[in-house]
């Protein structure tokens, strides 16, 4: 460990090499805080980076450019700064669509005590399920809603039916296998069962309060903040297990309620764990072009879809929830357009903003760090 602190600071010495540096140890801090955070105080004290920069590279941030004299311009929070890149993504507001000074939520509603239970993990076949009638439907025509039992106890879940083309049985696989490992967040839906016979079909946990796309929003600020800190800790979790998303979508969310506390926020989780990228894409579908990362729409210009893409998701997801729409970006720069008159909180509207950048590595380096953004500012409600 001792070779390659040595190695960091030597690299440090050289302001051309600077940038990519701390970016890299901003990388490692999400592993190895401590033995970051020696190399970091001994540029600081050497003057080779502000102070303010360090800590937040030991938090897990990731510099984006070098000023002049050496310091850093750090997008990774900064009141007075807003993300910018070679790709030229901004975010713009008016004084009417984002205010400092924003005044706690007069709605009813708090985060439930625990997450709502859920359904179990099963080995049926298909047919063990029983469809819900027609009347009762609540998702769309794609996927159907069914209902089993378990030790006298009634379930509800969705199955969706898989298309099969271009793909094979053992990819569809491990895409289950992969999700059903990371099942046990609180913030990741159940998979249920799943079957590639006689055409691959999924069970998956199904909330009565629907996808984030049929919820009204936008939400208040104060449930917004806490249901992307939620996804955001679920995303963490599967990155640190190996597992990308690659599709994640408002329609990914579903919400749960916690029967016993109506009063409670609907709990989010996330379902589809690797299904997009299993099946490949379909261009042909407009939401989803509406809310795909770059890399999604041009892989030879953007790269793979990889954990980046997943955070690119969740500024998605966090831009429906606060504004109630997509985002606006036809020109690379960001536009907060909200449903009403709601005030979206300047902290977010950056956070959002650095996940929603067109280049990778101005997105925010981990999942980890955006839960702790928001976190600290909601502190501050």
């Amino acid at each position: 460990m001792e070779s390659c602190t040595r190695r960091f600071r030597r690299a440090l010495d050289d302001p051309d090499a600077r940038p990519v540096v701390l970016r890299t140890l901003a990388v490692v801090a999400e592993h190895n805080q401590e033995a970051v955070a020696a190399t970091v105080q001994s540029a600081v004290e050497a003057g080779m980076i502000d102070q303010l920069v360090g800590r937040r590279v030991v938090a897990g941030y990731q510099p984006s450019d070098l000023g002049a004299g050496g310091s850093v311009i750090a997008d990774e929070g900064d009141e007075t700064s807003v993300p910018t890149g070679t790709a030229g993504s901004t975010v713009e507001t008016t004084p009417a669509e984002s205010r400092s000074d924003e005044r706690p939520s007069s709605s009813v509603g708090h985060p439930p005590a625990d997450p709502p239970a859920k359904p179990p993990q099963l080995d049926r076949s298909l047919a063990a399920y029983d469809p819900v009638p027609t009347g009762e439907q609540t998702v769309s025509s794609s996927n159907a809603d069914v209902r089993f039992t378990v030790g006298g106890q009634e379930f509800t879940a969705v199955q969706q039916a898989i298309p099969a083309v271009g793909t094979t049985e053992g990819v569809l696989q491990d895409a289950f296998d992969r999700w059903r490992r990371i099942d046990d967040h609180d913030a990741v839906a159940r998979l249920v069962d799943h079957g590639v016979r006689p055409t691959p079909w999924a069970i998956s946990e199904q909330g009565a309060v629907g996808s984030v796309v049929e919820r009204e929003t936008p939400l208040p600020p104060l449930e917004a903040r806490w249901v992307l800190s939620r996804i955001a800790d679920a995303v963490h979790y599967a990155h640190t297990a190996g597992v990308v998303h690659g599709g994640l979508f408002p329609k990914s969310i579903t919400f749960v309620s916690a029967v016993e506390d109506p009063d409670a926020w609907a709990y989010p989780r996330v379902s589809d764990w690797g299904l997009r990228e299993a099946v490949g894409s379909r261009d042909d579908d407009a939401v989803s072009r509406q809310h795909a990362a770059p890399e999604h729409l041009a892989p030879d210009r953007f790269g793979d879809v990889d954990a980046a893409t997943d955070i690119y998701g969740i500024g998605v997801i966090g831009h429906l929830l606060v504004t109630g729409n997509a985002p606006d970006r036809d020109d690379g720069t960001v536009r907060f357009h909200p449903t009403g008159d709601r005030a979206i909180p300047d902290d977010i509207s950056m956070i959002l903003a650095k996940c929603l950048t067109t280049a990778k590595m101005e997105r925010y380096a981990s999942a980890a760090a955006i839960r702790r953004d928001l976190a600290t500012e909601g502190h501050n409600e």
